[in-house]
C-alpha cells in the first residue's frame, strides 16, 4: 500500500485525475457560516449567523497576531477525536475578504466534520500588486499570521497535526505558495484554486519546495484573470521539482471549494505524510543532533542513515557528527505489513536552530 517510488505514485496518480476524477466533480458554492469558537473566550466576540448551518462563524484574534481571523467549528466537532482543519487565504479585496471565503466553505466543513478558518492577509491583492521586495515583506507577514493562527487553533481544538490544509482563491495563491512550501512539517497538502502567481514573489521559496508535499494547481479555461498565471504556477512548481497535480475547469474566475476539499481527502487516502525534524540535542553542541519525525502513520520499524556511514533503527535516534557540512539524511520506515515509505532531508552541520514553526 506505501511504497517508495515516488516518480510512480506521482505518474500513476496524475492519470487517473486527468482521466476520471477531477472532470466528475460537482462545484458547489456555500453562503452558509456561523459557531461558537472555545479560543474567544473573551466577552462579546463578533458572531456571524448563516441561516444553512447551526452553528456561528466567530471572529477572534491569535494573542501572537496582529491581525482578526474567522473560524467555523462544525456541530459535530468532538473533542476526544482528532479533527482536520483547512486554512484558507482569501484574494483582493474589497471583492473577496477572509468571512466571504469562509463563507464558502462552512456548509462543507459542517458536512464533512473539519475545522475551516480564514484570517485577514495583506499580501494578497491581484491588481496594483508591488514591486517584489515589497511583496514579499506583506508575504512575510502573511507568514506570521497563518502560522499564529494554527498555533492558536490547535491550543483551543483537538487537531490531527497530520491533516492540516491551505487552500487559496485568486490573490490568495500568493500566500498559500509562499508559506504553504516554506512549512510543508506544518502543511500536509496546497491548493492554489485560480490563484495569481509570480515568480519574482518567491525568490525565498524556491529552494525549500518539499518533492514529497502535493500542490494542487486549479486554472480556468477562460479565465481571463489568472488562466495564464496558473499554467505558470504549474510550470514554475514543476521546475523546483515539487509533486504537482495541475487541473483546468471549465468556467470563469470563481472559488472552488469542493474541489479543494476532494483534493485534500485524496492525499489522505494515497499519500503518506512523513516528515523529519532535526533539533539541536543540546545547548552548545552544534554538532549533536536529535532526530524526530510527524507522520499520518505508526511505523512498526525505522532506518535511519546518516548521511556519514552511520544509521540507526531508533524511533527518534540522536547522532553527533565529526565534521561540518551537509548531509542527506534518508530515513526508510516499514509498516507492520511490510509496506515501506523513504524520506530525504538535508542537514547543514553545525546546526542553528531548526524548530519547526509549530513546535512547542
Amino acid at each position: 500500500m506505501m511504497n517508495d517510488d515516488h516518480n510512480a505514485m506521482k505518474r500513476c496518480t496524475m492519470r487517473t485525475v486527468h482521466s476520471h476524477h477531477w472532470r466528475h466533480f460537482i462545484v458547489r458554492h456555500s453562503s452558509c457560516i456561523v459557531l461558537p469558537f472555545a479560543l474567544c473566550f473573551l466577552a462579546g466576540c463578533p458572531q456571524y449567523a448563516d441561516p444553512t448551518v447551526p452553528e456561528p462563524i466567530r471572529r477572534v484574534r491569535a494573542p501572537a497576531s496582529a491581525s482578526d481571523y474567522f473560524i467555523y467549528v462544525p456541530s459535530g466537532y468532538d473533542a476526544k477525536s482528532l479533527t482536520p482543519l483547512v486554512v484558507l487565504c482569501h484574494g483582493t479585496t474589497p471583492w473577496d475578504t477572509a468571512l466571504r471565503e469562509i463563507r464558502d466553505w462552512v456548509g462543507l466543513a459542517e458536512e464533512k466534520n473539519f475545522i475551516v478558518v480564514a484570517p485577514k492577509l495583506r499580501g494578497t491583492r491581484g491588481d496594483f500588486t508591488p514591486a517584489a521586495a515589497e511583496q514579499i515583506k506583506r508575504q512575510e507577514k502573511d507568514e506570521d499570521t497563518i502560522l499564529a493562527v494554527v498555533r492558536h487553533v490547535r491550543g483551543g481544538y483537538s487537531l490531527d497535526a497530520s491533516r492540516i490544509f491551505l487552500s487559496g482563491w485568486s490573490a490568495g495563491g500568493y500566500a498559500v505558495l509562499h508559506t504553504g512550501l516554506r512549512h510543508p512539517e506544518v502543511f500536509r497538502a496546497l491548493a492554489v484554486m485560480q490563484g495569481n502567481f509570480n515568480s519574482a514573489y518567491l525568490t525565498q521559496t524556491a529552494d525549500l519546495v518539499d518533492p514529497y508535499q502535493p500542490v494542487y494547481v486549479l486554472y480556468g479555461s477562460v479565465d481571463v484573470l489568472t488562466g495564464r498565471q496558473g499554467r505558470d504556477c504549474v510550470r514554475w512548481l514543476y521546475e523546483q521539482n515539487a509533486y504537482v497535480f495541475d487541473g483546468k475547469v471549465p468556467g470563469p474566475h470563481r472559488t472552488h471549494p469542493v474541489l479543494a476539499h476532494e483534493f485534500f481527502e485524496r492525499v489522505v487516502r494515497e499519500v503518506p505524510w512523513l516528515r523529519i525534524r532535526v533539533f539541536p540535542e543540546k545547548e552548545g553542541d552544534p554538532f549533536t543532533a536529535r532526530f524526530k519525525i510527524h507522520a499520518s502513520y505508526e511505523p512498526f520499524a525505522y532506518h535511519w542513515d546518516f548521511g556519514d556511514g552511520s544509521d540507526s533503527p531508533v524511533a527518534s535516534p540522536v547522532h553527533t557528527y565529526d565534521q561540518p557540512g551537509n548531509y542527506v539524511v534518508t530515513l526508510i520506515t516499514t509498516s507492520e505489513k511490510g509496506g515501506t515509505v523513504k524520506r530525504k532531508r538535508t542537514v547543514t552541520i553545525p546546526l542553528g536552530t531548526m524548530q519547526t514553526a509549530l513546535d512547542d
